[in-house]
């Protein structure tokens, strides 16, 4: 039989035998051809959908979709008031209009009343009588107080002149941020408006002038950076803490700084904060222990992502998002996310909703996050402990996980391993020795969400300044966004705790008063002082021209 292009006179001349394998030989490439177009448009359904679907770092839920899904998943129509709407169902949200403010806030009283009558008539011409008074609370606000601290250093002049000039003088400033025009409370509210909400210095130096303070934008960086550079020790110490702690848990988002150039000339694209959350817990106090480490680096080379992980001599477990880099780590501690790992099977439904296979399996990652969270209360209140706690969520675990790739290995009996869902059950194949690692350690969770939730909150920030000019500006912004971020997590202020590093971290020099600045140890009524003086500070009566705020000079 010809190969090739077959005319009509050669199918004229073929016998019983020759048609009836050209039959079926068209039949298989055809066959083959159709599962290839089949492949190839669900993927590019997937893409498409994709291109439209906000980054991680933008969309606060998207790390939360197991939670979500399984709550959708397994609903009980009875439990949840549901409304009708247009084809479909979905959860009616509740209305939260209640404003709230704390059980402290001073109170002061308005009177309207001054001139009210005992008596009066109403427009329908009924008489009223007046009763007790109506009194309705109102969140008021008072604009921010800005003060001069007048700081007090011991200065000495030289007595012997054979020594000197007879006008040289000393001045015991404690550090070197002590001699500028900035106090601790300023450049700690400067940084939180930075980082925590999102305002760059241009706009805060809009803010200021607003309030008939001229700080132009340039001095407040000035002024952070020098704190930041004081508060180096501390920050040393702070790192050494993080990589003696009993488990981390790291990822990374983009940033860009300008004074780093790529092979073009141009800033380089090939810059990262490096997220570091390190959690220890304490059996003794139910409490952990939460440390949060940002680093600017430049690539994610195994060397780059491991430098501190070999300079500190870390040794315990590590959860990730499976980035290659990671992979050289010891696999029976290297513990891979589950979020990552069914990211893609979400991504699918997005565009096929009723996949069976895929629901299937994020129903049981789903499962994961509930066995983790009840258990982890019971360990936090005491009602076990951390090995009942491991013995438990293992047992509960290992089981759902089996599951999971009981279902991968009938996916991969049914799709190709080139169509959408074999390509998204890759990932759970690829790093089936890594899933069930973090059940070994009592601070591990299954997922890096709380990474994912930095980022997130980092991101937020970068779309409004952007990017950072230089090395320095950088790394002051991943110290000062670290203290933040721990903060949180530790249920401090981070108002609080930020101007408490920055009033006393400056010229401390011994381990035990670094250890004294650990979100865990620190003593904010120390504050209290320092922001009394302020509350009761009055306008200088004699003083006529303005202050002018240039290093340590009035």
């Amino acid at each position: 039989m010809k190969t090739g292009k077959i005319t009509k006179e050669d199918l004229m001349k073929m016998d019983k035998e020759e048609m009836a394998s050209l039959v079926i030989n068209l039949s298989s490439i055809i066959q083959a051809q159709s599962e290839e177009i089949a492949n190839l448009k669900e993927l590019y359904k997937l893409k498409t959908a994709e291109r439209y679907i906000p980054s991680s770092e933008q969309m606060g839920w998207l790390f939360q979709e197991l939670e979500i899904l399984d709550a959708v998943l397994a609903m009980d129509p009875q439990e949840e008031e549901t409304s009708e709407v247009a084809s479909h169902t979905r959860k009616k949200r509740k209305r939260l209009n209640a404003c709230t403010a704390p059980a402290d806030t001073p109170v002061c009283d308005v009177f309207h009343n001054e001139d009210a009558t005992e008596s009066i008539v109403g427009k329908d011409g009924i008489a009223y009588k007046r009763v007790e008074d109506k009194v309705v609370d109102k969140i008021a606000i008072i604009p921010r107080k800005v003060v001069v601290e007048r700081h007090h250093y011991p200065q000495y002049k030289t007595v012997d002149v054979d020594a000197g000039q007879d006008n040289n003088k000393i001045i015991l400033y404690p550090s070197a941020s002590a001699a500028l025009g900035a106090s601790p409370s300023i450049v700690s509210d400067v940084v939180l408006s930075k980082f925590d909400d999102h305002l760059p210095l241009y706009r805060q130096e809009e803010i200021f002038a607003r309030e008939g303070f001229f700080l132009s934008r340039q001095k407040l960086a000035s002024w952070v950076i020098r704190y930041y550079e004081d508060l180096l020790p501390f920050a040393s110490y702070y790192r050494k803490q993080v990589y003696q702690s009993a488990f981390l848990s790291k990822d990374e988002t983009r940033v860009t700084v300008l004074d780093v150039k790529g092979s073009t000339g141009k800033p380089s694209t090939n810059g990262f904060m490096y997220i570091t959350i390190a959690d220890t817990f304490d059996e003794a106090t139910g409490n952990t222990r939460s440390l949060v480490l940002l680093d600017y680096i430049q690539g994610r080379s195994r060397e780059v992502l491991f430098e501190d992980i070999e300079r500190y001599g870390y040794r315990g477990y590590l959860l990730t998002d499976g980035l290659n880099g990671y992979l050289s780590y010891p696999s029976d501690k290297h513990c891979v996310c589950w979020v990552h790992a069914v990211r893609k099977l979400k991504q699918l439904l997005k565009v096929n909703k009723k996949n069976v296979h895929a629901l299937r399996i994020i129903n049981e990652a789903a499962k994961l996050y509930k066995i983790d969270e009840r258990y982890r209360k019971m360990l936090k209140s005491k009602e076990i402990d951390a090995e009942t706690f491991l013995s438990l969520r293992r047992e509960e675990s290992e089981k759902v996980i089996d599951t999971i790739y009981e279902i991968v290995d009938e996916v991969r009996q049914f799709y190709s391993h080139a169509g959408a869902i074999g390509d998204a059950v890759s990932y759970l194949e690829n790093y089936r020795i890594y899933m069930k690692n973090y059940l070994d350690v009592v601070e591990a969770t299954p997922s890096t969400n709380a990474n994912e939730r930095v980022a997130k909150s980092f991101a937020l920030g970068r779309r409004n300044w952007l990017f950072a000019q230089t090395v320095d500006g950088a790394d002051a912004s991943a110290f000062f966004f670290s203290i933040i971020e721990t903060a949180k997590r530790a249920g401090l202020r981070a108002d609080d705790y930020l101007e408490a590093i920055c009033t006393f971290g400056p010229g401390t020099k011994s381990e035990a008063e670094w250890e004294a600045l650990m979100p865990d140890k620190v003593d904010l009524t120390r504050l209290n002082e320092w922001r009394e003086r302020r509350l009761n500070a009055k306008p200088d009566s004699n003083r006529e021209k303005p202050y002018h705020f240039v290093g340590a000079t009035r």
